[in-house]
């Protein structure tokens, strides 16, 4: 298994489908769901404001992109609020999205951790938990999914993402092989 580390953007991405958590107290969405968000002409917003879509823990909404970003398919996963998430809801929703994008046929995604530095998480165990949610899916475990991850991640927690794909890599090592790719992370300028 490869696990990717990426600081990509968006216009970059050529996935057959992203995953993005967002919070039912978040209002517009933050994150890489805020970017898509902004690139989808406020697609989002609109459905969280017409009470289409309203972020509930377990809630999953498949959208398409319209052509507005290289990657065909966005799965929103509700994570409840904000002041509410734990890691084991970083682990359920992991769990979920694989499942989700299964059923949707969609087997080659990315997918960021939601609320990284926005929650009192530890960033390294989010991306552990979250991870550890994909890696111990029923469909993972099946084999129905593709045994390679892409973490995205901005600049601003890529380096704690990166050390939590390494404690989840040693926590798995004698299960499987993993192997960790990180991308370097965008430079910052000022």
């Amino acid at each position: 298994m490869k696990i990717k580390v990426s600081p990509e953007s968006l216009d970059t991405l050529t996935y057959d489908s992203l995953a993005f958590g967002f919070f039912s107290d978040e209002r517009p969405p933050r994150g890489y769901c805020g970017l898509a968000d902004w690139r989808l002409n406020g697609l989002i917003s609109n459905l969280i404001a017409e009470g289409m879509v309203t972020g509930a823990f377990m809630e999953k909404v498949l959208i398409s992109s319209d052509h507005r970003i290289s990657t065909p398919k966005i799965l929103l996963m509700g994570l409840g609020e904000s002041t509410q998430l734990t890691y084991e809801k970083l682990y359920t929703a992991g769990c979920t999205i694989l499942q989700a994008l299964s059923e949707a046929e969609c087997t080659d995604f990315a997918f960021d951790i939601p609320g990284s530095g926005r929650c009192n998480l530890e960033v390294p165990k989010m991306a552990v938990a979250m991870v550890s949610g994909v890696f111990e899916s029923e469909n993972m475990k099946q084999g129905d999914a593709a045994s390679d991850m892409v973490v995205l991640s901005g600049r601003d927690f890529f380096d704690e993402v990166v050390l939590g794909m390494h404690e989840f890599k040693v926590s798995v090592g004698r299960k499987t092989a993993v192997d960790i790719l990180a991308e370097t992370a965008p430079v910052r300028t000022t």
